[in-house]
């Protein structure tokens, strides 16, 4: 059967996907995640920039010193199962009990000693700060009720992420009111990291009741063997992940230790209109993750002629969304944000520009699981990891936050990019056979 949003399709595109149940389902799915982002995008930017006028950069520094440093610790507490959880399921529901349950486990266990040693490493980082062992306290707790996310591996898995935005989308309206509330009732900063937890609390109640409706076969079941396989050879991925949030959190962290708060408020503006867009390849990933696992096995070719597409829907997507936002990014930070975050729209107009190598990034991630190279994403993490680190120790004493953004547009390009020319010349060919026909068909 076809999806019931087919019909309002034009004829062409009908008779292009009439009867073709995968494609409508990856489309309806990523139709799902973007419609549940643009909503986010919208409530978010309009409530993040109101709270932020009412913080003022110092203190909306502050908040997003705590969140950064968090970040940390909750990419430490997914342990890289998610691609491996999904995968497994896509290529064989019936091990999803198993798969499910396992992964839940570890999370939960993992989440809990994530909340101590985000709170110790707090007060080892800025001994007698009590403001930002406050903050990073609050705000930690979210990472136990991340847990509940293993619910979404088995809606991802079943290209049903539909389920997932609803209950989600709920969490985030409330949470959004929440923070409204506080605004108006000048509430201190502190009210405003506990609000990141009471979301994380309310997502993972709204998850669970939706899963009750649309469950997997079967009770969930605990498997030490398959949590150690699932470890030894989720390591490589959680290690890369742990990179990519080091080196997508360590401008701010630094700009915070170097500069001062102020000039890290100034970035988190900036990067709150120009990091909404990362949802865009995600999900498209994550309504595609099954397909390229099933493509993988029954052509090569077909695999990775996918792949090349993929690589060329993002160059457009990302570049797109980069130069409108650049050219607007002054109206943008002036009308949001007000006078005080001015020197923002400078800092966007640099920034916003890696969302091309962020892209083709997670484009690449897809080949990487498929080929079962995890490895692989470590290295590639660790180099832009360390490019990063570096730029930003010579450019953000003399530059500030623009010296910040600069840094990570380079990192990103370096690790999306330049690895490839190193270490998988044939997915640098992919990323750019787009250019490659484009030039052969413009020729006279």
């Amino acid at each position: 059967m076809n999806a019931a949003w087919l019909r309002y399709l034009p004829a062409p595109l009908r008779e292009r996907l009439d009867g073709r149940a995968s494609v409508q389902a990856m489309i309806g799915n990523t139709g799902w995640l973007l419609f549940d982002r643009a909503v986010r995008t919208v409530v978010g930017i309009a409530v993040g920039a109101w709270v932020a006028r009412y913080l003022g950069p110092a203190q909306f520094g502050e908040l997003a010193y705590a969140l950064a440093f968090v970040a940390i610790f909750q990419i430490l507490a997914q342990l890289g199962l998610d691609s491996l959880v999904v995968r497994d399921i896509g290529a064989d529901p019936g091990n999803a009990r198993e798969r499910l349950g396992t992964a839940l486990r570890l999370r939960l266990v993992a989440g809990l000693a994530c909340w101590g040693a985000a709170i110790g490493g707090m007060a080892l980082l800025r001994p007698g700060d009590t403001g930002a062992l406050l903050l990073v306290a609050i705000v930690a707790g979210s990472i136990v009720f991340q847990a509940a996310d293993t619910v979404d591996l088995w809606f991802q898995s079943q290209t049903q992420s539909k389920r997932t935005v609803a209950a989600k989308s709920l969490a985030f309206a409330l949470a959004s009111a929440l923070k409204v509330a506080l605004v108006l009732w000048q509430a201190p900063l502190a009210a405003f990291a506990a609000v990141v937890m009471v979301e994380a609390a309310l997502s993972a109640l709204a998850l669970v009741l939706v899963y009750r409706r649309y469950p997997a076969p079967g009770r969930w079941t605990w498997s030490a063997t398959r949590g150690g396989d699932l470890l030894r050879e989720a390591w490589p991925l959680l290690v890369s992940g742990l990179a990519v949030v080091l080196y997508m959190r360590v401008d701010q962290i630094m700009l915070r230790e170097l500069v001062g708060e102020g000039e890290l408020g100034i970035y988190s503006a900036a990067l709150s209109l120009s990091t909404l867009w990362y949802f865009i390849p995600m999900a498209i990933y994550s309504s595609t993750a099954p397909a390229f696992s099933r493509l993988k096995l029954q052509s090569e070719a077909a695999y990775l002629e996918a792949l090349a597409r993929l690589f060329a829907l993002m160059w457009a997507l990302a570049g797109a969304v980069s130069i409108v936002m650049a050219l607007s990014a002054g109206f943008l930070v002036d009308l949001l944000y007000g006078g005080a975050y001015r020197d923002a729209a400078t800092v966007l107009a640099v920034h916003v520009f890696a969302n091309i190598p962020v892209a083709l990034g997670v484009a690449q991630s897809l080949w990487i699981t498929n080929e079962r190279r995890p490895q692989f994403a470590l290295y590639r993490t660790l180099f832009g990891l360390l490019v990063n680190v570096a730029l930003n120790l010579a450019l953000i004493p003399r530059y500030g936050a623009i010296g910040a953004a600069l840094a990570t547009l380079i990192a990103q390009f370096c690790a999306a990019v330049l690895f490839n020319a190193f270490a998988a010349r044939e997915i640098l060919a992919l990323q750019f056979l787009w250019l490659t026909k484009w030039t052969t068909a413009s020729r006279p």
